[in-house]
């Protein structure tokens, strides 16, 4: 077991941040001009598992959970979910100037933006949370680096990957993460942290009607980033169709009556196509036996 401890949490009222991601559900590449689309109608909120998490927490420690996330104006919906669910509060930040669409350097190495703005909007409002609770992967293929950048802009240790957790004290976790090889690791983590979490095992809570109907007109704070600090790691010089390399053949031999046999395989030795049957099992089985003993396959005392 390793321990992961670099603050101390505070004994008043913890804060626990749930960023609930909005992504592409599914992204197209067209195979003659090489360009990604993603269609608008086919967005939507990603498993919100971190959101159960920090819920369960909550009920453990004395704490306050906020639910955040990155996105247009329609994903005001899933935090209008996290409110009935339970959450105490919502934030919904928004990128400004940049589109919501698909760019081929956000599917190849991640992107940084989204990170940088949540941790920007969550440290002016809020401060520096004790806790964020995020999901392991989106549905837009993503590359799980989001966590790990928004560790970064925080300042906060991190533990990603996790497939179990159990809290051990106010602002303390023990948590197990998933290693390469099927191997597992136990950390102590301490406030303030960043969590991923795998989907599996933890299932949001069905709100109560009075609570849903509360929240159907409840206004979203919303958090505008007017300018993106982090420079994208990937550069993108060129979109274009896949073309796999062309395979490296030996030259060709003899004289040009050789090489059109060669080419055409007029003199290679074939079994001609046959068809055989209907056959019973049993003639079937012997057929195919026969067939497989004829080309090497079985020798003669294999059945």
């Amino acid at each position: 077991m390793r321990e992961l401890s670099t603050g101390t949490a505070d004994s008043a009222q913890l804060l626990i941040v749930a960023a609930l991601s909005w992504s592409w559900r599914s992204v197209t590449a067209d195979p003659l001009t090489g360009e990604v689309a993603a269609d608008p109608r086919d967005s939507g909120p990603s498993l919100a598992d971190a959101l159960e998490h920090a819920l369960r927490l909550a009920e453990r420690w004395p704490a306050k959970v906020v639910a955040a996330t990155v996105g247009p104006p329609a994903a005001d919906a899933q935090l209008r979910d996290a409110l009935a669910a339970g959450a105490a509060e919502a934030l919904r930040v928004e990128l400004a100037g940049r589109a919501e669409e698909a760019e081929a350097a956000r599917l190849v190495g991640g992107d940084p933006a989204p990170a940088a703005a949540l941790a920007a909007a969550l440290l002016r409002r809020y401060g520096t949370p004790d806790l964020v609770l995020c999901g392991d992967r989106t549905a837009d293929r993503g590359t799980s680096s989001f966590p790990a950048f928004l560790a970064a802009e925080l300042g906060a240790q991190q533990s990603l990957g996790v497939v179990h957790m159990e809290a051990n004290g106010a602002g303390t976790l023990m948590v197990t993460r998933r290693l390469d090889g099927g191997r597992r690791e136990v950390l102590r983590v301490t406030s303030p942290a960043v969590v991923s979490v795998e989907p599996a095992g933890a299932r949001l809570r069905r709100a109560a009607l009075p609570a849903m109907l509360a929240e159907l007109d409840m206004p979203i704070p919303v958090a505008r980033a007017t300018t993106v600090s982090p420079v994208p790691r990937v550069r993108v010089l060129a979109v274009h169709p896949y073309r796999p390399r062309p395979r490296r053949l030996p030259a060709p031999s003899g004289g040009t009556i050789r090489r059109l046999q060669e080419l055409t395989g007029a003199l290679a030795e074939r079994t001609p196509p046959t068809v055989v049957g209907p056959l019973a099992p049993g003639p079937a089985a012997e057929e195919l036996l026969t067939y497989l003993r004829h080309h090497g396959y079985l020798g003669d005392g294999k059945a």
